[in-house]
């Protein structure tokens, strides 16, 4: 019997690597005023509560949302947990930072819950959001690659 997906969670790990140290793309990331930088949907981002709860705007399908983040893990320059507790979605996203040769391996998993209408759409959901991600990811690399070949 083939095993059967799990309907109850949508979940994807993607990586990137990036040329600059681990302390640079740490800390940028973890400034979450950059998140529109480098994020398409994100409109805006700030911290309430600074190192714990940050607030974010983004944009999806026309539509524009408001969530409030909080920080469950925080290692320097090793990790950077967040999970959404408030807003149209929940979801947790998880950051590895690996120091390699000098430069920087950024894992990235994400899982939200599926329920309702979206447990109907839970395949095409995953792709749109793995897409959105691969796509801010390269963007981030992209940007810290180029400020670090600025003199």
């Amino acid at each position: 019997m083939a095993a059967q997906p799990n309907l109850r969670a949508m979940q994807f790990d993607l990586e990137v690597m990036i040329e600059r140290p681990v302390a640079d793309v740490f800390a940028y990331v973890t400034d979450v005023g950059h998140l529109p930088e480098w994020q398409e949907s994100a409109v805006d981002a700030g911290w309430i509560e600074p190192g714990a709860r940050f607030r974010e705007r983004r944009t999806f399908l026309g539509r524009t949302a408001e969530l409030e983040l909080e920080v469950t893990a925080y290692e320097q320059d090793r990790r950077f947990d967040v999970k959404c507790v408030s807003g149209p979605v929940r979801f947790e996203i998880l950051h590895l930072f690996e120091a390699v040769a000098g430069d920087t391996v950024l894992r990235v998993t994400a899982e939200a819950p599926i329920g309702g209408a979206l447990r109907l759409a839970a395949a095409m959901a995953k792709r749109q959001a793995e897409r959105q991600f691969r796509s801010d990811l390269a963007r981030l690399k992209g940007l810290l690659e180029r400020q670090g070949s600025d003199p």
